[in-house]
């Protein structure tokens, strides 16, 4: 099977994961909207299936649906404070791992299209313009603008047809959360998981016993690409 593009998950694959950017950002998250960080990450975290699937539209739907469901009354200047913080955030998340600017040079040299498909909460596609990454991507697929989220298969033909491609031409490379992979394989896609440092995390049960192809860098995407040339 040719590839004649590469589309890629966010967490875990082209940046480090989530959790290991937003250290201590939570912690100011709670101490700009006042109240104590226990309580609301608590409840941030109970939303985050609604944040994904694009339910609040900007970041200030998401705080004040928070503040609601604590019972907690904010001012505008906290509100502009808090938004700030998760901004600050999501950019800081979106630093790209150390091979992934040259990869993606070294895939738009051998002609192949790149894009992105990523379950995320609203404020990545609201910084991701800002980010280095943008330059380099032909399309971009956001779960909370579409409305639906991996592993829904009709997600992925969406990412396919953006870059109008057939599935079956099509790399995803991922790092095996909520059983993505097996998704993209089920829709015609050649899936390959990228070995990171929360692999093992119950979240990725499906990196765990993934028995497809595996590798350990972006790097190592263009071989794999290389390989199946016609």
């Amino acid at each position: 099977m040719t590839i004649n593009a590469v589309i890629f998950d966010l967490f875990g694959t082209i940046v480090d994961g989530f959790a290991a950017a937003s250290a201590g950002y939570q912690e100011q998250f709670a101490a700009a909207l006042g109240i104590p960080n226990d309580e609301l990450s608590q409840r941030w975290r109970q939303l985050t299936d609604r944040r994904t699937l694009g339910e609040f539209q900007t970041v200030e739907e998401s705080i004040e649906q928070v503040c609601g469901l604590l019972g907690a009354t904010i001012t505008a200047e906290q509100m502009m404070k808090a938004v700030e913080v998760r901004l600050r955030l999501t950019r800081a998340a979106l630093t790209p791992k150390a091979d992934a600017i040259g990869t993606f040079k070294n895939l738009r040299a051998n002609g192949l299209k790149i894009g992105l498909l990523s379950n995320c909460s609203i404020e990545i596609p609201i910084v991701w313009p800002e980010t280095v990454f943008a330059a380099w991507f032909d399309s971009t697929v956001f779960s909370a603008r579409e409305r639906i989220k991996k592993p829904a298969r009709e997600i992925y033909h969406i990412a396919c047809n953006r870059l109008d491609v057939a599935p079956g031409d099509c790399l995803y490379v991922a790092d095996g959360e909520n059983f993505e992979l097996a998704a993209a394989k089920e829709v015609g896609m050649q899936p390959v998981l990228i070995k990171s440092s929360e692999s093992h995390s119950e979240v990725r049960r499906e990196a765990r016993e993934w028995q497809g192809p595996v590798i350990s860098t972006l790097a190592q995407v263009i071989g794999y690409t290389n390989s199946h040339k016609v």
